[in-house]
């Protein structure tokens, strides 16, 4: 019996347009990138944190954002956490 989580067929790159459109005002979403909110963490620092699951973070992202009105669907949600876990060190 195979189990598809949420990040089977994430699309890492789509995820990365989408945290260059909707993410980047607050968070740093590549590596090296400035952040202008300073209690955003960067992407990079979430994806490298130990006990990283992109498929949780992809049903944490469903949930509205604390500090924006930002709404993702359900492929929005799993292709951010593959473009956040793919920065990963």
């Amino acid at each position: 019996m195979l189990l598809a989580g949420p990040a089977l067929g994430a699309d890492a790159d789509a995820g990365k347009g989408l945290a260059q459109t909707r993410c980047v005002p607050c968070h740093a979403v590549e590596r090296d990138q400035r952040r202008n909110i300073a209690d955003a963490p960067p992407f990079e620092v979430i994806a490298s944190k130990p006990g990283f699951n992109s498929e949780l973070l992809a049903f944490s992202l469903l949930d509205p954002h604390p500090r924006m009105n930002v709404t993702l669907t359900r492929r929005e949600a799993r292709d951010l956490a593959a473009y956040i876990g793919s920065l990963a060190k």
